[in-house]
């Protein structure tokens, strides 16, 4: 049995190229809107809805006989890959991780500002920019609170009650909540830059799958300057930017009988 975690649209790729494979795996998101990635998938596989701790996927591994984790959830879900990559080592089982492929930064326009963290795109928020979209989700808003007390701030956020509670608990009012879900196309990116008129845009290094690219087009032809957030540094073992690698990468060390790393 392997165990992918998942919440991205590569999670259901990789889904249905395992169950191609005939091997047996396990799905986790960590919301119920995320439990439609796999629809559609034959067989339809078991989908859990669930936010493990550490011990909760001790358990799991030992109670399921998880002999492989693949880890394709979001490159920002840090906390969540130390957790799987330590349950692994505590099991001794495959950990494999697939990361989607990074975005060419330097190529897209001179006004790209990148910063290590979300905490260092709230400081060039405070001293740049009058008009700011964020659009680095939900749970990054708290960062932001001194921003919007002092500035014109609008978020795009997931249409889920959680994420509207989350921005309205900040301060934003309805007004500044854009509650949609993506993918968007550059022409909806540039016309909603240009009818709140944006002098500064925030978002994170989420690759082209997240909409980074489209996004920084956008701005780029909008001529709105770009805070891109990078993403957390961390040593993964059995990296893979491809989805084939990643399921070819997990079949090998599960037949060679490697465990971690």
């Amino acid at each position: 049995m392997i165990l992918l975690l998942s919440g991205t649209s590569e999670g259901r790729v990789l889904g249905a190229r395992l169950g191609a494979a005939g091997l047996a795996f396990v799905a986790s998101v960590t919301t119920p809107e995320a439990r439609t990635l796999f629809a559609g998938i034959n067989p339809a596989p078991e989908v859990l809805v669930t936010r493990f701790s550490g011990d909760s996927l001790d358990e799991f591994l030992r109670e399921r006989q998880v002999c492989a984790i693949l880890d394709a959830t979001h490159p920002f879900a840090h906390r969540i890959s130390a957790k799987a990559m330590q349950a692994a080592a505590r099991a001794n089982i495959v950990y494999v991780r697939y990361e989607r492929p990074t975005s060419a930064l330097s190529a897209q326009s001179d006004e790209i500002i990148v910063v290590p963290e979300i905490e260092a795109a709230a400081r060039v928020c405070l001293q740049r920019g009058t008009r700011i979209f964020l659009t680095t989700g939900a749970k990054t808003l708290p960062t932001f609170r001194e921003v919007i007390a002092r500035k014109l701030v609008m978020a795009r956020i997931l249409p889920t009650v959680a994420s509207l509670t989350q921005a309205l608990e900040v301060g934003l009012t309805p007004a500044q909540i854009l509650a949609l879900r993506g993918p968007f196309s550059q022409a909806l990116e540039c016309a909603i830059l240009r009818e709140y008129r944006f002098d500064l845009l925030v978002t994170k290094e989420s690759g082209a799958a997240g909409g980074l690219e489209t996004k920084l087009a956008a701005a780029a032809e909008v001529q709105v300057p770009a805070v891109v957030v990078g993403r957390p540094q961390v040593q993964y073992p059995n990296l893979c930017h491809d989805l084939e690698q990643a399921v070819s990468t997990v079949m090998a060390l599960m037949g060679k009988g490697v465990s971690y790393g």
